[in-house]
């Protein structure tokens, strides 16, 4: 009988102890919430449609990442499906996903000229909505209020999708002084009917003036990685120039040269 009520008290302490420490998580993440959502002068960096989607939406994209002390601390996305916009808001602490919180919204409908009901864009209601805390990269607590979509599948791995963007946003925010020299329309020298043109992370290659393909980018140390989306093929190359009017690339695989001259 003792054994069995030492038992029961080590299982209710074990219990409360994980209860205990489970609200003080919470109320840590909370309190970082808070002051993320205090600061007023964030850095803002954007993707671009092309640069975090595989499709395009139906009803356009947006993706910011809002930066302080040089650190991502919230990524704010909106993807406007054909019946509703999905607002999903990543909160980091110590580079550290903490809190996601997802929301459909399918847009409310409206009767033009001719009695035909149609979709109104521009008006909204909350259908579902979702809040996940992390802790250490683990859900600590998931909240769910409302019914999700029948048509629109419900997103479940935040960890992985927000480090994801996490990455993206940050290669281009620490490389954002060679981003910003690269944008725009770049003429090979040994034949000018080749061009590249860089919008934002994505380089669109041209040949005999005819476009060829688009590649997205990244800059790992100088040094320009191009690759086409779900291929596992990485074009590296060495930025050797990059000024106003020049910029040469070292093939790391050929050790060829290519040599652009800036077009205005």
């Amino acid at each position: 009988m003792k054994q069995l009520l030492l038992a029961f008290l080590v299982i209710s302490n074990v219990h409360f102890s994980f209860g205990q420490g489970k609200d003080e998580v919470l109320s840590n993440i909370n309190d970082q919430m808070e002051i993320i959502d205090s600061y007023i002068e964030f850095d803002t960096f954007y993707l671009d449609p092309e640069e975090f989607l595989d499709k395009m939406a139906d009803h356009g994209a947006e993706l910011n990442g809002y930066y302080e002390h040089e650190r991502l601390k919230k990524i704010v996305r909106k993807v406007g499906t054909r019946t509703a916009d999905l607002l999903t808001t990543f909160y980091f602490w110590n580079d550290q996903l903490i809190y996601v919180n997802y929301v459909q919204k399918p847009y409310l409908t409206a009767t033009n000229a001719n009695g035909q009901k149609m979709m109104d864009y521009e008006r909204t209601f909350t259908k579902y909505e979702s809040k996940s805390f992390f802790d250490n990269g683990s859900l600590v607590e998931k909240k769910e209020t409302g019914y999700p979509l029948d048509d629109v599948v419900v997103e479940e791995d935040f960890l992985g999708y927000a480090n994801k963007m996490k990455y993206l946003l940050d290669n281009k925010f620490y490389n954002r002084d060679t981003y910003r020299a690269l944008q725009g329309r770049w003429l090979f020298v040994q034949n000018t009917d080749d061009y590249i043109i860089f919008e934002g992370t994505i380089r669109f290659n041209f040949y005999n003036g005819k476009f060829a393909n688009r590649l997205k980018t990244r800059i790992e140390e100088g040094v320009l990685e191009c690759f086409f989306p779900m291929d596992d093929r990485i074009y590296r190359y060495k930025i050797e120039n990059l000024d106003n009017n020049i910029l040469t690339l070292k093939d790391l695989f050929s050790n060829e040269e290519f040599v652009y001259a800036k077009v205005e």
